[in-house]
């Protein structure tokens, strides 16, 4: 850090006590600045991420969101040691906007102590993390909206703490998961293994038995002659990870299995498949723990799966039904192709049907569990639904869909009596693609099999290897196109290295379809025999036909590979755009309006933001009003329209304070004044006016004050050190230099954010800042539309005439961004700028 000497003595004790304490409060300002340029690279980092130009995992938001949390509590704590108690408020806002994050985090908040069981009509989508998302949204769906769901309760994740803690599982269960190699199914099997025997022989703690008796006897009153299901519902379950068929669900439980069915959940989250998926999407298993639900059961005669959006065809407007005789779980499980219903949302009529061969069903045993059961000769033909109930169901989506602003994929059944009942709702997953500009001739491609059903488009080639149980899966290489007659628990273990899925039955509605799409492996269904195919040679599976060719066909693979929009559809995408709502936008723009006030920051930007204005202030008024006569400043006299305060580390006050007006050829600051002197030789405004020029707002031309100026720019010196914070319009840029007669101590460090235009217009600007720095010599990072740019090591010459070319280029830059349009128009003021600042090529640095 700079260190100045003390000043002088003086006959003026309040003035000089004023300005010791402001000097006392330096080194805090200069540690808030530090902060505050880490936050900004943190915000910056992430809304460019959001962009959708470089690829990121939940780490890098899990990091991200700690690391802006930890920068601005520091920067608050900072704030208050600055300006005292006032800035309290802060505290309580920061606190809030937490809540906020923790909100679009649900499975990384930690579970407090709760209730042990709640009853579904008395829980919100807003207890997510108390009963976790399916559990929340049933009671969503019920207590909100009013729709036909059954009655229940869910047992909370808390119950599965508490369950844990009694028994002493939670560091035994960690330090066999940090040992795993997810990518071997061997070791998943052991440890999935060890875990769950571990969970199976914990016994349940007496007091969380009884609350879960108690709820079922309760349940089963209200509810006479009624059977019931226990499902999973962990954090994060059917929320931004899906974990589809991943945990355990137990139909048509006995009450005295009740207590065994609910440790078996427990134990579900570590089978070999929920490990990998849990590790694959980089998730901390802490923070998910596992709430169950207990239902009533439904008989139902018919059930399955309605998707509010067609999930491999964004572009289409239409809802689909898909329906299977019995039990809708042999429908999600792939075991039968169900019937389709296709239904226009702006008229509720059906436009397309398909209706499959139903040889079997899955129905309730009458001691408990299910029983396939063969579907007799006159039903196998006929459609699961009537129109009319297949048209309500897709009502009841719409108005689902509606409610939560996102696709849905819904689960529902309808009992021997008609009535429907709504089983579950979750975010849809949705591949975004597009046709590809220029079509490929498959005429003279040799076709294996055709026909089949898109789950997941794309293409691939590779060697066909057959499984059919888990048994098989060790041995699957990579890249293989993996083929089975029907999806089985499993399968999910092997998605990071196979390079498609070829089924003969299921379909887009299955278990295996989500998590195709979510891992984006090319996927058809309802392929014959697809364990025939050849598998010597290589094949090319076209997932978007839904056909298998002879032969390796890279061009086909190349045509049909999906445009995705890089992340719009990816969960992992919109995660960081839900969490940048309560990062990024800033409201609180200019001090001077009434709205500038703690109470009104909504962002961790407001708040930084804030507290960088409020840190100047006190670092320049001390905590004194504007106009008070023992101001510490100095203000610098100049024909720019600019309004710049100035404190003096290594000077005193004049005793007059008509005489604290500093001419800026007076500085006396050698690094202030070789930039000022860049500064004013740029002229205000510009003389000329480039090729671009008439892009620029009319406020370019203005030579009065500008009204966006109305917030001063501030600096702190001495006779070899200087640090300005610069408000441009709507753009801040700070410069620090010091300059002294040793060059290995010299530096310059210059700092650039926001602007009045779009992100996109901000960003083109700091590229073109950024690559003009880079021919005067500095080392440059940018985010966004943060730009941190240094350069050392000089002698004194080259210190003056890098600073003259940074205060030449911080008039030329001002408002450019109105400009940047496009990147041609960037690149064009990159060299008009570089030939006036002498950095054109073969030109030596000005």
């Amino acid at each position: 850090m700079v260190r100045f000497r003390d000043p002088r003595k003086s006959s003026r004790p309040k003035e000089d006590s004023a300005l010791d304490a402001v000097r006392s409060k330096f080194a805090a300002f200069l540690a808030l600045l530090e902060r505050h340029h880490q936050a900004m690279t943190i915000i910056s980092d992430m809304e460019e991420k959001s962009q959708g130009e470089y690829l990121f995992d939940l780490n890098y938001i899990r990091t991200s969101v700690a690391q802006i949390r930890n920068c601005v509590s520091r920067l608050v704590d900072i704030m208050i040691e600055l300006g005292g108690a006032r800035y309290q408020i802060l505290r309580d806002r920061f606190a809030e906007i937490g809540a906020r994050i923790d909100d679009s985090l649900p499975w990384c908040r930690s579970t407090g102590i709760d209730r042990f069981t709640l009853p579904l009509a008395e829980i919100g989508r807003e207890q997510a993390c108390s009963v976790g998302s399916k559990n929340a949204q049933m009671g969503e769906m019920k207590s909100k909206l009013n729709l036909p769901v059954p009655d229940g309760f869910a047992i909370t994740a808390w119950s599965c703490r508490h369950f844990r803690e009694v028994n002493d599982l939670n560091d035994r269960i960690s330090k066999r998961l940090a040992a795993v190699n997810f990518l071997e199914y061997d070791d998943l099997v052991r440890i999935s293994g060890e875990i769950q025997s571990m969970i199976n022989r914990a016994p349940i703690p007496d007091d969380l038995a009884e609350a879960i008796h108690t709820a079922y006897r309760e349940l089963a009153t209200n509810n006479p002659g009624a059977r019931f299901a226990l499902r999973s519902s962990a954090l994060g379950e059917d929320s931004w990870f899906s974990f589809a068929g991943q945990y355990a669900t137990f139909l048509n439980v006995q009450p005295e299995k009740l207590l065994e069915c609910y440790r078996e959940i427990l134990a579900s989250k570590f089978t070999p498949k929920a490990i990998y998926y849990l590790l694959s999407h980089s998730l901390v298993e802490d923070d998910l723990a596992m709430g169950v639900g207990l239902v009533e059961m439904i008989d139902a005669r018919a059930a399955g799966v309605l998707y509010t959006r067609n999930p491999v065809n964004p572009e289409s407007t239409q809802l689909q039904v898909h329906a299977v005789l019995g039990l809708g779980k042999s429908l999600v499980d792939g075991r039968c192709d169900p019937d389709v219903f296709h239904i226009d949302r702006a008229n509720m009529e059906i436009v397309g049907r398909t209706t499959a061969l139903k040889d079997i069903r899955l129905v309730m045993s009458p001691d408990g569990g299910t029983v396939e059961e063969s579907v007799p000769d006159e039903e196998r033909t006929v459609p699961c639904l009537t129109d009319d109930q297949a048209r309500r169901l897709a009502e009841l989506g719409v108005e689902i869909e509606t409610h939560y602003n996102k696709p849905q994929d819904i689960e529902w059944a309808i009992d021997h009596d008609g009535r429907i009942f709504l089983l579950q709702t979750r975010p849809l997953k949705i591949v975004s693609t597009e046709t590809p500009s220029e079509p490929i001739d498959v005429s003279g491609f040799e076709v294996l099999r055709s026909g089949g059903v898109t789950v997941c488009p794309g293409a691939a080639v590779g060697y066909v290897y057959p499984v059919s149980s888990v048994d098989d899966l060790p041995g699957v290489p990579d890249k293989a196109i993996l083929v089975t007659r029907q999806p089985f628990p499993g399968l999910v273990t092997v998605m990071g290295r196979i390079a498609a899925i070829v089924t003969e039955v299921g379909g887009p509605a299955t278990h295996l379809g989500t998590i195709a799409r979510e891992y984006r492996i090319p996927t058809i269904a309802g392929i014959d025999e697809p364990q025939t195919l050849p598998r010597k040679t290589p094949v090319t599976v076209d997932a978007i036909e839904g056909a298998v060719y002879a032969g390796a066909h890279p061009e086909l693979v190349e045509a049909r590979q999906p445009d995705y929009d890089l992340f719009a559809d990816m969960d992992i995408f919109r995660l960081l755009e839900d969490l940048l709502v309560h990062v990024a936008p800033l409201h609180l723009v200019q001090p001077a309006d009434p709205g500038f006030v703690p109470e009104n920051c909504r962002t961790m930007h407001d708040i930084t933001r804030y507290v960088h204005q409020k840190a100047i202030e006190e670092m320049f008024y001390g905590g004194i009003r504007v106009g008070d006569s023992t101001q510490v400043f100095h203000r610098l006299k100049t024909e720019v329209p600019l309004t710049v305060d100035m404190i003096y580390l290594d000077r005193e006050l004049p005793k007059s304070p008509s005489r604290r007006e500093v001419k800026d050829s007076e500085i006396g600051s050698k690094p202030m004044e070789q930039f000022w002197s860049g500064l004013m030789s740029e002229g205000w405004p510009h003389k000329s006016r480039p090729k671009y020029q008439a892009s620029f707002p009319s406020v370019l031309g203005h030579k009065g004050r500008e009204s966006g100026y109305s917030e001063n720019s501030f600096a702190v010196i001495s006779r070899e050190y200087m640090v300005l914070s610069l408000r441009m319009g709507y753009h801040f840029s700070t410069v620090e230099a010091l300059s002294t007669s040793d060059s290995n101590k010299n530096y310059i460090r210059f700092q650039h954010k926001q602007g009045g235009a779009s992100l996109p217009r901000r960003i083109r600007r700091v590229k073109v800042i950024s690559e003009l720095l880079s021919r005067l010599g500095f080392v440059h990072q940018s985010k966004g539309d943060f730009l941190s740019a240094s350069i050392g090591h000089l002698d004194g010459n080259r210190m003056a005439e890098i600073l003259h070319a940074v205060g030449r280029l911080t008039v030329m830059t001002k408002q450019l961004d109105m400009a940047l349009s496009t990147d041609q128009i960037a690149d064009w003021y990159t060299e008009e700028f570089a030939k006036r600042l002498g950095l054109a090529a073969g030109e030596n640095p000005a």
